[in-house]
């Protein structure tokens, strides 16, 4: 009877007993994350509550939304978020270093135990030592050599002894500063998490499936590329990978990775377009140099404000674009596990081939080089993002670039280091100073470069050759191109004022020559011209 009544007060608590939620899937976004558990379990008829105790503390409350699956008549009622302190670290890796440290103590002291009991026995040693041959009874010439030789023994044995457990106590020693600085930088502190309670009802028994989404910070992704230039068969290879970091206090262990591409950080309301006042300038008033400074600080931020916004060689598996036109995000093939540590976890999203056109160019003003340069047409359905790009040369590394992004239908180009086999030449060949006019006397300055250029490939090539003339901020100051100036192909080029372009196809071996000379000239009584 009594074991009834036991049961009897135990049954209904089984309802609050704490449900494993195990990670379903993940989506991260540039700068948040949203995450998706499943929780599966029996629900009997009539009133229960769910209690999922482990959720991170850095979760968007507002952004939390729970559902469910299960018999007929299922209802979910009212939840609540508490906050539970807890003493265990974040992440695995801090966990394991924890344990690791505390094995290592306690070795530690092992050891020191050891080297106190050698000290005793080599203590002994000097008392029997000190104490040979005293008292009534004197020891023998062959008892003092007997003697003597086990003490000195037993010596060597425990300094030995000692010597090799002081090696161990420092090896120990250092392995825990190393052991403890990595927790450090790990930055992990213990362990608060989230206790969710949901109440629900139920008119009939049945395996009941709950789905808790929520979106966390302390997680983003980030696009890396290679870029992998074929000089030979004039094609790039675009290889795209995603870099995900995480701290956001739970670890993604075998779960769906999804990448989004959406930017919810732009937010969800079009900006409102305020009226523009024009009006007449105030008397300027005077004030104090501190008002001026706050003033200053105050339109500074405001602009700040304004900007922000031959064996078979394996093969990669690559991610599946999901989603609409609107909303799309790549998915990570198989499952993924991604450890709040904030160590960065690369995954291979896709590769393309782009057909692209060789050619060459140089600026001989700051570097008589030239870099061999690749273009061609983004072809593909989506737009790739901005991020860091590791750039290759018939498989050699030749650096590293910012790519900016393109569009459909965009331009991918890039300079792939420099053409050892095209030979630059820059010379001085002409700078005169003259005087002009009878009555109003001018000053005329005259400069002139020769540009050389030789084609060592066995191959023709196009050639861009860039360089520059003055540009004047003042009228009085005027600039002209001189007679033996070979004709630029383009002038301000891109839009900016005095750059100047000429455009070539060389032939193998063909060299090329390129006269560039300016003239300046201002009145003789302007004291000088700056920038030249």
């Amino acid at each position: 009877m009594t074991m009834i009544r036991s049961l009897l007060v135990f049954i209904p608590f089984l309802w609050l007993i704490p449900a494993s939620a195990a990670i379903e899937s993940v989506t991260v976004f540039p700068d948040r994350a949203t995450v998706t558990r499943v929780v599966e379990m029996n629900v009997e008829a009539g009133s229960g509550e769910l209690v999922q105790p482990d959720l991170p503390t850095n979760l968007s409350r507002d952004s939390l939304r729970i559902s469910a699956t299960g018999p007929d008549g299922l209802r979910l009622g009212a939840y609540r978020l508490e906050t539970r302190r807890g003493s265990e670290r974040v992440s695995e890796r801090a966990r394991d270093i924890e344990e690791r440290l505390q094995s290592l103590r306690d070795r530690r002291d092992a050891v020191d135990d050891d080297i106190e009991a050698r000290e005793m026995q080599l203590a002994l040693l000097r008392s029997l030592a000190g104490g040979a041959g005293q008292g009534d009874e004197k020891l023998a010439v062959d008892g003092w050599s007997e003697a003597m030789q086990m003490i000195g023994s037993g010596a060597e044995e425990v300094l030995a002894a000692r010597r090799q457990l002081s090696l161990e106590q420092r090896e120990l020693e250092e392995e825990i500063e190393r052991l403890e600085q990595e927790l450090a930088d790990l930055g992990q502190q213990q362990q608060d998490t989230l206790r969710l309670s949901l109440a629900y009802e139920s008119a009939s028994a049945g395996a009941t499936a709950f789905t808790i989404e929520y979106t966390v910070s302390g997680a983003y992704w980030r696009p890396v590329y290679e870029w992998r230039l074929d000089t030979g068969a004039d094609e790039l290879q675009v290889v795209q990978f995603a870099e995900v970091r995480q701290r956001t206090g739970e670890d993604w262990s075998d779960a769906e990775l999804n990448l989004s591409l959406s930017r919810p950080s732009a937010g969800g309301r079009l900006p409102e377009v305020s009226s523009w006042w024009v009006d007449v300038q105030p008397p300027e008033k005077k004030d104090s140099g501190d008002r001026a400074r706050v003033a200053g600080d105050q339109l500074q931020r405001s602009e700040m404000e304004l900007a922000a916004a031959p064996a078979a060689e394996a093969q990669w598996d690559g991610a599946e674009l999901v989603g609409s036109e609107y909303t799309q995000a790549y998915r990570v093939p198989g499952r993924a596990s991604v450890a709040a540590d904030n160590q960065p976890h690369r995954f291979r999203l896709d590769e393309f081939s782009v057909d692209v056109a060789l050619s060459a160019r140089t600026v001989p003003r700051y570097q008589q080089t030239a870099w061999l340069y690749a273009e061609g047409t983004w072809e593909g359905e989506l737009a790739l993002p901005p991020g860091s790009v590791t750039l290759y040369q018939d498989s050699t590394l030749v650096g590293q670039a910012r790519f900016d992004g393109v569009a459909p239908g965009g331009e991918l180009a890039s300079s792939f280091g420099v053409d050892d086999r095209i030979t630059v030449e820059y010379e001085l060949v002409r700078d005169d100073r003259a005087t002009e006019g009878m009555l109003s006397k001018s000053t005329v300055l005259i400069r002139t470069h020769r540009i050389s250029v030789s084609n060592g490939h066995s191959r023709a090539i196009d050639l861009t050759v860039f360089d520059a003339m003055p540009v004047s901020r003042d009228e009085r100051i005027e600039v002209s191109l001189a007679e033996s100036t070979t004709d630029p192909d383009r002038r301000d080029v891109d839009d900016r004022p005095g750059v100047l372009a000429w455009d070539r196809a060389l032939s193998a071996g063909e060299e090329l020559e390129l006269t560039l000379g300016y003239r300046l000239k201002f009145p003789k009584d302007l004291p000088g011209v700056q920038g030249w």
